[in-house]
């Protein structure tokens, strides 16, 4: 009797322990760009039975963190998906499909190469809709200072990195090229140019499609997808920004995938490389170049890691939250720009900087964005009191902050009115 019971446990232990047929997908991008690759696929391994998973990158954190879940392949840009599936050696090893990559293509922790691949690159820019910017008499931008120029105003729209991977590493990279305090300061600018902060951030570039805004940073994908429908769409990179790799690996779980190794090479096969930008994915291969040239700027990822959670709720209290000070206090100092005699006395130049300096500078100082301690201290719960005291303290601080610039300006555009 012992020995029959020890034997069906064998039995089902072995049962639970065969690899699936099943193979199930968790990716940030959209599903109707992994769906034709899948089917693709398929076509080799007829047996596979493939579920296709869209989560923005939190939902995505959340549902990795479960023990019981069931996923076999993340696919995403976005870097903060993975962390924790290193940390917690959470990764099958991908030493089998003999990757050969150069130094500029290497994942980006130390050590993570033999765990997660690189099946393709995307880069961003900014795209337009160029019936829109020819209604309301726009210049074609060019650059991310161009984004805060007063022409602009309301018609705009970002999403936040808070919501959007693609945007974390935007505004980081803005935050590494420029400084922290010139880097808030030029997205505070644009933020003030802001009809809008799209949940998504293929919302993005759904909302420039349909003429609702003029202008957007996008990542690549979403432009080239677009001008695929519409001849009045137009994206061009930006300058110094970086590549931004997609990134695949395969998940250690209890009903493991038989083809998730397989999955992971038909991404990596020649055949598939050598048409990735002109797939459902619109991204390059390892080897193709971009169909316009940039300079690339590297960014340093252990740095964005580091400040993770403060770039994001930050974003959202000083940019997100405060839309509408936002505009109101940019639309006044666009106002004064305009004035000629705005610099007729040496304390009216004073205000009027004063009320530019209060709009543009962020609650947290670069002392606290490098400190280790700072950002230690903050989790990403809406439950963590800490988190939460400093969430609403820099909401706070950012409203007084802009209240006291727009009542400088009106104070100073009454007393040019007066003058006249």
């Amino acid at each position: 009797m012992i020995r029959l019971i020890i034997l069906m446990l064998s039995f089902s232990s072995a049962c639970i322990a065969a690899p699936t047929k099943q193979l199930i997908i968790l990716t940030t991008f959209t599903e109707s760009s992994i769906t034709p690759i899948t089917q693709q696929f398929q076509q080799q391994y007829p047996d596979a039975v493939i579920k296709v998973l869209h989560r923005r990158e939190e939902s995505g954190l959340r549902l990795l963190s479960k023990n019981d879940h069931d996923i076999d392949i993340v696919i995403s840009s976005s870097p903060t998906l993975f962390m924790p599936l290193i940390e917690n050696n959470r990764l099958l090893p991908l030493d089998s499909l003999n990757q050969n990559l150069d130094n500029d293509w290497h994942p980006f922790l130390p050590g993570s190469a033999s765990s997660i691949a690189v099946f393709g690159y995307s880069g961003y820019g900014l795209m337009w809709n160029k019936d829109y910017l020819i209604k309301h008499r726009l210049d074609i931008p060019q650059t991310w200072e161009n984004l805060a120029e007063p022409q602009y105003f309301r018609h705009l729209i970002m999403s936040s990195p808070g919501r959007s991977g693609t945007t974390h590493l935007m505004v980081e990279n803005i935050l590494q090229q420029y400084g922290w305090t010139d880097g808030w300061k030029l997205l505070l600018q644009i933020g003030g140019n802001l009809a809008s902060v799209s949940a998504r951030s293929f919302g993005v570039s759904d909302a420039i499609s349909r003429g609702l805004t003029g202008v957007g940073p996008v990542i690549d994908s979403f432009a080239f997808e677009d001008q695929k429908q519409f001849p009045f769409i137009g994206f061009h990179y930006q300058e110094q920004s970086p590549r931004l790799p997609s990134y695949i690996a395969a998940v250690k779980n209890r009903h493991q995938a038989r083809h998730s190794l397989d999955f992971i090479g038909f991404l990596l096969s020649d055949n598939v490389q050598q048409s990735l930008s002109t797939s459902s994915l619109n991204k390059y291969g390892l080897h193709q170049k971009p169909s316009q040239p940039f300079t690339v700027l590297s960014i340093d990822y252990e740095q964005m890691q580091h400040r993770t959670i403060l770039i994001k709720l930050l974003f959202d209290q000083i940019i997100n939250h405060q839309l509408d000070l936002l505009n109101q206090a940019w639309r006044h100092i666009h106002q004064l720009a305009r004035q000629p005699s705005l610099t007729d006395t040496q304390q009216q130049q004073q205000q009027y900087q004063r009320a530019i300096e209060l709009a543009s500078t962020p609650p947290v100082t670069e002392a606290q964005a490098n400190s280790t301690a700072f950002n230690q201290a903050l989790i990403h719960s809406q439950t963590d009191v800490h988190t939460a005291k400093s969430v609403k303290h820099w909401r706070r601080v950012m409203s007084k902050q802009l209240e006291e610039s727009i009542l400088i300006s009106e104070q100073l555009l009454a007393a040019i009115k007066e003058v006249k």
